[in-house]
């Protein structure tokens, strides 16, 4: 990679670039109208779209972005309508739009186009690259799973092999990730590569470390935020912290609160009764709970009902024998407990140790009994 010069260097002609603004020249051989492109990019949620016709190959569009930019660049090749009985293909360009000059230059497709003038792209292509041998070892196993005769692709035991040279594949490139955020801090793309490792189990207190040695700049940027605020909420329910306590009546209106389980080891379990997956792992906690009830272990469930579906909750507690603490507060995704653990998808859990600390999550069928022998041997 070429070498970056420090932040403060930069910082006078970065400036001067974002009051140019961007020049977008494109050649993409030698189409011509009705052969349209497209340009769009999102700010702040909403999506800006420009269009222009081709001719002889050639487009241009012009504007201004404030900071560096995820954008696209479509090609309609003819004006022909869409078809909807067959599935779209488009001829589209992922790219990072700033304030350059910038040449997309193709042979016949925009999709495979090079583009010249920008270093935020030069940098997305060295990244790219330094990647490109993590996923191939998950293309690889997509491959040996296809050519795997049927009985094979149900063999449990040969799955569940895949799964772990999956997660194990997923962990390197995550770690990959990370090491190239941490060496390239000047590079817009450090923040591109740490935001994508940002997932449910993500380190965050380490991705915190690295996202504060980057630019102001790049620290204050849309996406900058915006995975600021997605490490602070990852903060509050990483393993080894401690479980944020919370207040929600029972079936029976009881408060109950989360803190009062402390000297247990609780299993904090979010479903509903409209969730099949959920109703799907019920038999598996309540052979769980039936197991540890007994040697300091306990289940509080928090359901995601509506209101109007309270009757549906409680005849799911009863139909699944669910024996347990049940609580909710029947404001279905907008529960306010489902907001401060940031659940998105159910079942979902968090399993708490006798001090109140968090120290595992997502543990579902053999994994949750497995857990529980090990901290409750």
């Amino acid at each position: 990679m070429k070498n970056l010069l420090v932040w403060a260097a930069l910082a006078a002609p970065l400036a001067a670039h974002a009051q140019q603004g961007y020049t977008i020249q494109g050649k993409i051989g030698t189409l011509s109208k009705p052969a349209m492109a497209f340009l769009s990019v999102r700010t702040n949620g909403v999506r800006h779209l420009d269009s222009t016709y081709l001719t002889n190959g050639a487009f241009t569009f012009k504007g201004k972005v404030n900071e560096i930019k995820e954008a696209h660049l479509m090609l309609k090749h003819d004006d022909k309508p869409a078809d909807p009985t067959m599935r779209q293909r488009f001829d589209v360009l992922p790219f990072f739009i700033e304030n350059r000059d910038i040449k997309i230059v193709g042979k016949d497709s925009v999709k495979t186009a090079k583009i010249i003038g920008s270093p935020t792209n030069d940098d997305n292509k060295q990244l790219d690259n330094y990647l490109r041998p993590y996923y191939a070892k998950l293309e690889a196993l997509n491959k040996e799973f296809a050519g795997q005769p049927d009985k094979m692709k149900r063999d449990t035991a040969y799955i569940r092999t895949l799964n772990v040279r999956a997660a194990q594949y997923q962990k390197d490139a995550v770690q990959a990730k990370l090491t190239y955020a941490k060496t390239h801090p000047t590079s817009y793309l450090a923040l591109v590569a740490l935001n994508s490792t940002l997932s449910d189990d993500a380190d965050a207190v380490g991705a915190e470390k690295i996202f504060r040695q980057l630019p102001p700049a790049t620290q204050n940027s849309e996406l900058g935020k915006s995975s600021l605020q997605r490490i602070q909420k990852l903060k509050l329910t990483q393993m080894g912290v401690e479980a944020p306590d919370f207040t929600l009546n029972d079936v029976n209106g009881k408060p109950v609160k989360l803190s009062d389980f402390r000297g247990k080891y609780v299993l904090l379990d979010f479903w509903a009764s409209w969730c099949g997956p959920c109703r799907r792992e019920n038999p598996n906690l309540l052979k769980a709970y039936a197991q540890y009830k007994d040697k300091g272990f306990t289940i509080l469930g928090v359901a995601l009902d509506k209101e109007a579906d309270r009757e549906k909750w409680l005849k799911a507690i009863e139909t699944d024998g669910l024996t347990w603490p049940q609580v909710s507060d029947l404001k279905y995704w907008n529960s306010d407990v489902a907001k401060l653990y940031d659940v998105k998808a159910i079942p979902m859990n968090f399993l708490i140790d006798r001090k109140g600390n968090i120290v595992a999550k997502y543990l579902r069928g053999d994994v949750l009994n497995q857990k529980l022998a090990e901290v409750l041997k």
